[in-house]
């Protein structure tokens, strides 16, 4: 299911969309508190940021800057994820699981996609720009 032209985008939006949905009444609190907690900020801060972007890069609005922006944010909440995180992340997306391991391979695609999301939104106009800058001092 392609969402958006961006594979590495379509894939940092499952990887957080396999976590508890804001209408998912059991998990949802718990889950959200504690990425919250993690980072000294409130619930309603935590899936506001995810829940704008995702909103507006699905809507009219797909611009790179949404795209960007929800990575940033997915590397914000989840890029170095605590111990505890982790724990929590594993018991969401592998229940009963016996130790943290997809939640630790989950952190892992996480931070891997949304840097992919990052680096694919610097063009390449702007790429070659820098690249005659670097050769162009070279030369001086």
């Amino acid at each position: 299911m392609d969402l958006t032209d961006s594979k590495h985008t379509n894939y940092l939006i499952k990887l957080l969309m396999m976590l508890p949905a804001p209408d998912s009444e059991e998990a949802f609190p718990m889950f959200w508190d504690s990425v919250a907690k993690e980072h000294g900020v409130s619930r309603s801060y935590v899936t506001g940021k995810i829940s704008v972007h995702l909103k507006l890069l699905l809507g009219t609005e797909a611009t790179i800057l949404h795209r960007r922006q929800l990575a940033s944010y997915a590397l914000f909440f989840f890029g170095e994820a605590s111990t505890a995180l982790v724990r929590d992340i594993t018991s969401e997306i592998d229940v009963g699981a016996p130790n943290t391991s997809a939640g630790q391979v989950w952190v892992q695609e996480l931070r891997a996609n949304a840097f992919a999301v990052i680096e694919e939104s610097f063009s390449d106009d702007r790429v070659l720009e820098a690249v005659s800058s670097w050769v162009r001092l070279d030369t001086q």
